[in-house]
């Protein structure tokens, strides 16, 4: 059995014969085989906690607990460092093999609130502390977790955050609450990446303080990296354009032109997590006359620790039908990846009318979102935009906390894998 599974499954996998082109959808997904799943790289961890006064009380309470189950679930063969930072930055436990647990989690018990948010100087430690153990034997990040706007300059952030891409220290950003700025942490996240369109950083947002323990543990099986080195080609027949490529998992982002190429779409994907990837490609399929044509070919390249170089190779078949009974069929699963871009689309189109003034379109839109998420069963994340919705008839604007939930916790599209 292969390592990774790969598969391209269409959502129409049989199409009419038509004189003009029609559009369909292509789901590409990368998932770790059953050999993969107990195996993962050494960690190399760096957590970056804000303990600024306005951490007090449950917020503080629940990130100890979902550090400390971090903790419990790291190896002897995993390193870890914990630096806490308000006006003062603190190196709480300095960089070593994870050894003595009760004695990590001791320090984590005695983290107290402090005063202001000093970012830089934090980061700048953080780095120092994941530097140490840095390595390509490892998977290395730094995870950076603030609930406030930063007290010192941004630049001096952005300056460190640069620092840490350019060693090979991505940062993983985590929001707590509804006054950090998602735009600055995302910048700083951004920066820390080698390379545009890495899943090797991301930012979350933990909207009340019982969700920490929920989304640590999703960042800690996010670090599980499997391979690395990864990079999917599709290279199209000549006469079939691809239109626009958008990453499904972890997260719903569109790539941009930068990844087609031509007739062939490149996406270097770097690091592969238990999570796998995935990608949906929209493209316009030309006029044929009835048969079955493989439209494409899909190669997969990735390194195993300890092994080396992989390659998967997978065709793109597509059937032409004059038969409305086969050609009348959509893969479900496919089609539901397709809606829920759709709804994030209509979230971030109707965050932008209402940043406009155009309150009503925004209203529309945030109305046709919900309708789609419901019928997803996304029943919780539909309440909230609800709620957005009713924020924007009776004051005319978004929420601090809708705004967040729009920009990050909407793209989430793990339940489909």
């Amino acid at each position: 059995m292969s390592p990774i599974q790969f598969t391209n499954i269409c959502n129409r996998p049989v199409v009419p014969v038509i004189d003009s082109p029609q559009l369909i959808y292509i789901l590409t997904e990368l998932k770790p085989g059953a050999t993969m799943i107990s195996d993962r790289k050494p960690l190399n961890l760096t957590l970056l906690l804000d303990r600024s006064g306005s951490m007090a009380g449950s917020k503080l309470d629940y990130l100890k607990e979902a550090v400390k189950r971090i903790i419990d679930q790291l190896g002897e063969n995993d390193t870890i460092s914990i630096v806490t930072f308000e006006t003062h930055t603190q190196v709480l436990v300095p960089s070593q093999l994870v050894k003595d647990k009760n004695a990590i989690k001791r320090e984590i018990d005695s983290i107290t609130d402090g005063g202001g948010t000093n970012l830089a100087s934090g980061l700048r430690e953080g780095i120092q502390q994941g530097q140490r153990n840095l390595g390509l034997d490892r998977t290395n990040r730094l995870v950076l977790l603030t609930d406030g706007e930063a007290t010192d300059k941004e630049e001096d952030s952005f300056h460190e955050a640069d620092k840490a891409g350019g060693i090979g220290l991505p940062i993983i950003g985590l929001g707590f609450g509804k006054d950090w700025n998602d735009d600055f942490i995302t910048e700083i996240v951004d920066r820390s990446l080698k390379a545009p369109g890495s899943q090797s950083g991301h930012v979350d947002y933990i909207q009340e303080p019982d969700d920490a323990i929920k989304i640590f543990q999703e960042v800690y099986d996010a670090l599980k990296v499997i391979a690395s080195d990864t990079t999917l080609n599709i290279h199209m027949v000549e006469d079939l354009d691809p239109l626009r490529v958008w990453q499904v998992t972890p997260v719903i982002n569109e790539m941009g032109s930068q990844v087609i190429q031509s007739q062939a779409i490149v996406i270097g994907i770097g690091e592969l997590d238990h999570n796998g990837a995935s990608y949906l490609i929209e493209m316009a399929l030309p006029p044929r006359p009835e048969g079955i044509v493989r439209i494409g070919q899909a190669e997969l390249f990735y390194l195993l620790p300890e092994i080396g170089s992989q390659q998967e190779e997978a065709d793109i078949i597509i059937e032409y039908s004059n038969d409305p009974v086969i050609y009348n069929q959509v893969d479900e699963r496919v089609m539901g990846v397709v809606e829920q871009i759709q709804a994030f689309k209509l979230q971030t189109q109707a965050l932008k009318e209402a940043e406009l003034g155009q309150v009503e379109i925004a209203i529309q839109k945030l109305h046709q979102a919900v309708s789609l998420l419901v019928a997803q069963g996304e029943s919780e994340l539909a309440e909230q935009i609800q709620q957005e919705v009713n924020q924007l008839e009776k004051f005319g604007e978004i929420s601090s906390k809708g705004k967040k939930t729009i920009k990050l916790s909407s793209r989430k599209t793990t339940r489909f894998f």
